[in-house]
């Protein structure tokens, strides 16, 4: 994760040019030089992390502890994504999680079906709206200390104190190396049930990420990249730039947290090797809140300076959150509720981006919407086309709207639509009508529903309505009548 302030070994790939088609979906990033392609157009790409796609809580923990995300938060997700001008979105947990009841690999030689049933849904989730994936091989464990350490204690090798920098038997020991090994050859060979298609030929995917953080050693990197490669010549491969040598690996990759000291002046002789060695180099994490750049002109002009650097072939922040199933927003994650450790330990108050804003104890809610929206121009900057209006917000859908006895009436809840900044609630007597707006965009995500409480609410109907950040309304959910208190 990026608490680690060191290049990571990993597999990438970009996109570029104008709105995604079913030719750019099919077709396979590729490297010339120092330049990625799609289809044969340039590929650069303003991208972002969501590593919880194919389970939440397991890298940042989550107070619901380790979960799937439902199908509804993986899709809320990348159309968020999509209206940021996403082209590729980071997802550590669509490759890597072992070691736990829901992972992809709950003990040692053991895969779990159901774990990959959540991640070929994300995989067809990102193809229908154009995103490119990256998903991670070996990565965080929030319980473990990196997923390195489980695999250390499935061979009973003890490594006190054992956490992705302080790992180093993972790198050398024969037994470890064949069980990551078969690790891959289980993800690279499985089958989407939904496509029909092995992940080692699927497009979709730009690339492998072989290591998040803590830059690997050059003759594992070596033995690994080479492996992936035995089994997969469709897609690209990255590492730091210690490993750029390596003909295994396609391009550079690091972090960028002024936070943790990682600044873009400490991170610029990698990109330079990177350049020397002809090439591409990708920022694949980098912080955008104010523990990172104090303000708002700080982190545009770091954004400006990716992207006039053509050595750059893209970026992504870290890291988008989603609505919640049900109503309101997934939860922090890695929370804390001391002010100092939320503002500089590793917790989602500083780092956790909600795209329409969420106060957190370290930013405000306009602060982290306005960022947003200062990412999401540098986005399409990098994809070369010119920043569209916001889109309109889908239809949300209520889940519920019941007697509530404090305060008295009937309370409705929904769960969001991608983009909305506020909603309206109405009421009507029956399925079809006459509706009468009781709340005119004054409802958010942020509330705990909304109250009616009314001598008319018990047994009315009620739907609610979105609109975008331009006041753009969209269309009203399906009503849903009131049950009884």
């Amino acid at each position: 994760m990026r608490r680690l302030l060191l290049v990571i070994a990993l597999v990438v790939v970009p996109l570029a040019g104008a709105a995604p088609n079913a030719a750019e979906r099919s077709a396979f990033v590729t490297r010339s030089g120092a330049r990625l392609s799609l289809g044969g157009l340039p590929f650069r790409f303003g991208g972002a992390n969501i590593e919880w796609l194919g389970l939440a809580g397991y890298g940042p923990s989550d107070p619901a502890g380790s979960h799937f995300p439902s199908h509804y938060e993986i899709d809320d997700a990348l159309t968020t994504a999509k209206e940021m001008g996403v082209r590729v979105v980071r997802s550590q947990t669509m490759g890597d999680s072992v070691g736990c009841d829901l992972c992809i690999e709950p003990a040692r030689g053991h895969f779990n079906p159901a774990a990959f049933e959540r991640i070929d849904y994300a995989l067809e989730s990102a193809r229908k709206r154009g995103i490119k994936i990256i998903p991670t091989i070996v990565g965080d464990d929030a319980r473990a200390g990196g997923s390195g350490c489980v695999y250390l204690r499935w061979r009973d090798i003890s490594v006190p104190g054992c956490t992705i920098i302080n790992m180093a038997p993972f790198w050398t020991d024969a037994r470890v190396i064949g069980d990551v090994e078969a690790h891959i050859k289980a993800l690279l060979d499985h089958v989407n049930v939904y496509s029909g298609v092995a992940y080692k030929d699927d497009p979709i995917i730009l690339g492998w990420d072989l290591l998040n953080g803590g830059g690997s050693p050059t003759p594992w990197t070596r033995q690994i990249a080479q492996y992936v490669r035995s089994l997969d010549s469709n897609h690209l491969s990255r590492s730091g730039a210690a490993n750029v040598g390596l003909a295994a690996v396609d391009a550079c990759a690091s972090f960028v947290y002024p936070h943790w000291s990682l600044t873009p002046a400490f991170v610029q002789s990698w990109i330079d090797a990177c350049r020397s060695a002809g090439k591409p180099y990708i920022v694949y994490e980098y912080g955008w809140d104010l523990t990172n750049f104090p303000t708002r002109p700080s982190l545009s002009g770091f954004l400006a300076t990716l992207l006039a650097d053509p050595e750059i072939a893209g970026d992504a922040f870290w890291a988008l959150e989603a609505h919640a199933d049900g109503h309101g927003w997934m939860p922090i994650p890695a929370d804390t509720s001391d002010p100092a450790t939320a503002r500089t330990g590793e917790s989602g108050q500083w780092w956790a981006l909600y795209y329409t804003g969420r106060q957190t104890l370290v930013m405000s809610a306009s602060d982290m919407a306005a960022r947003a929206q200062i990412i999401r121009s540098h986005n399409y900057a990098m994809d070369g086309v010119r920043r569209p209006r916001h889109a309109i917000p889908a239809a949300p859908a209520v889940t519920s709207a019941a007697y509530s006895s404090s305060p008295a009436g009937v309370r409705v809840y929904w769960r969001g639509s991608a983009g909305a900044r506020n909603y309206s609630v109405q009421r009507a007597p029956t399925r079809r009508g006459p509706w009468t707006t009781l709340c005119r965009r004054c409802a958010t995500d942020l509330d705990d529903g909304y109250v009616d409480m009314s001598s008319r609410a018990k047994g009315s109907w009620y739907r609610v309505i979105p609109y975008n950040l331009d006041g753009r309304v969209g269309r009203a959910s399906v009503a849903r009548k009131a049950s009884p208190g």
